[in-house]
């Protein structure tokens, strides 16, 4: 009920591989169904999400999160450089990341790739990965969630 109606919700998933079990092979993502007005969790191939599938949703305060898009200017094959207060010069910072396919409830990009975020030391940016090394897709979009306790 608290992200119902809100297609600017910052929503954050997990499946039960991410909390150490196998059994579930697909790369999940958010999606804003308009004419609902809910939120969803999908698989990035396309394939219905088995029943009894299980999730952690969590919903963080809006002050720690944000979405980020790939675009031309922050991407390098297969990374994605974070451009925000909460990141930006915070090695140490935890990082929550959840694919959203379309930001707003408008047109999406799917990225079927599994993720992870990684901080260059470099740059002093985190940036978010596609850990199969594949080409992070222009559009491809994430919520972030940085707990301001963690850094």
């Amino acid at each position: 009920p608290s992200t119902n109606g809100d297609p600017n919700a910052i929503v954050l998933v997990s499946d039960e591989k991410a909390a150490g079990r196998d059994s579930y092979e697909h790369n999940i993502g958010v999606w804003y169904e308009a004419g609902a007005q809910k939120w969803a969790i999908f698989n990035q191939n396309r394939v219905a999400v088995p029943t009894g599938a299980t999730f952690e949703v969590e919903i963080p305060p809006a002050s720690a999160t944000f979405v980020h898009r790939a675009g031309v200017l922050n991407t390098d094959n297969n990374y994605t450089y974070l451009d925000n207060e909460l990141t930006n010069g915070e090695p140490d910072a935890v990082l929550s990341v959840t694919q959203n396919w379309n930001p707003g409830g408008g047109r999406g990009v799917y990225n079927d790739h599994p993720v992870d975020a990684v901080y260059d030391a470099k740059l002093k940016k985190w940036a978010v990965f596609n850990r199969d090394g594949e080409p992070m897709p222009q559009g491809a979009s994430f919520n972030i969630a940085v707990p301001t306790d963690a850094s």
